[in-house]
């Protein structure tokens, strides 16, 4: 999807990025509410103290939003290191971060995903660059002769999604009740006996 040109309002540049990270901040703060999806574009703009004209002028809808909101996700440090390890422990411990740091966010999103075009857009999203981060490792991973014998990469992948998948780290912590280090430590357990090499 082509991105709309960023408006740029009387005040420059560093206006416009002030209105709209005042439109994202209240997207995210109604993501946390979980009333995202009841939203309409004008509550929006009202909790963000713009015109409804300006949210479409940056954003242009709510899909717009969600892109923004994707965005954002990639300013947490955690997906940041993610992104750069070639480390099997190491990527499921920051998966886990990732989650528990955008959780308040990512639960309501995922909880509506299937009633709601715009979470199932950023679910959807979210899900294809996880993926492709999971990819990338389990790539380097075979060259690297890291695999354990008889794990070909598409096994490792189908693994390492669902160890990594955010229901996995909402079922490990809200209803197994684990807490975030006893979380990571299981996970990179099953990683390292599932996936590496002796």
């Amino acid at each position: 999807m082509p991105r709309r040109a960023l408006y740029v309002p009387r005040g420059g540049p560093r206006a416009a990025e002030s209105t709209r990270r005042r439109i994202v901040d209240a997207v995210r703060a109604l993501l946390e509410e979980g009333t995202f999806h009841e939203s309409t574009v004008e509550e929006i703009a009202e909790r963000a103290g713009v015109a409804r004209a300006t949210l479409y002028q940056h954003f242009g809808s709510r899909l717009g939003l969600v892109d923004a909101m994707c965005e954002r996700f990639a300013e947490n440090p955690a997906l940041r290191a993610l992104r750069g390890t070639d480390r099997l422990e190491e990527f499921v411990a920051l998966a886990v971060e990732f989650w528990a740091r955008e959780e308040r966010v990512l639960a309501p999103l995922y909880g509506v995903a299937a009633v709601d075009p715009a979470a199932r857009s950023l679910v959807e999203r979210q899900r294809r660059d996880r993926h492709g981060e999971i990819r990338r490792l389990v790539q380097r991973l075979s060259a690297a002769g890291a695999l354990a014998d008889g794990v070909d990469e598409r096994s490792a992948l189908s693994l390492l999604a669902a160890l990594t998948s955010f229901e996995t780290y909402v079922e490990l912590c809200r209803n197994v009740g684990l807490g975030r280090a006893e979380t990571v430590r299981a996970l990179q357990a099953s990683a390292v006996r599932l996936l590496a090499a002796g």
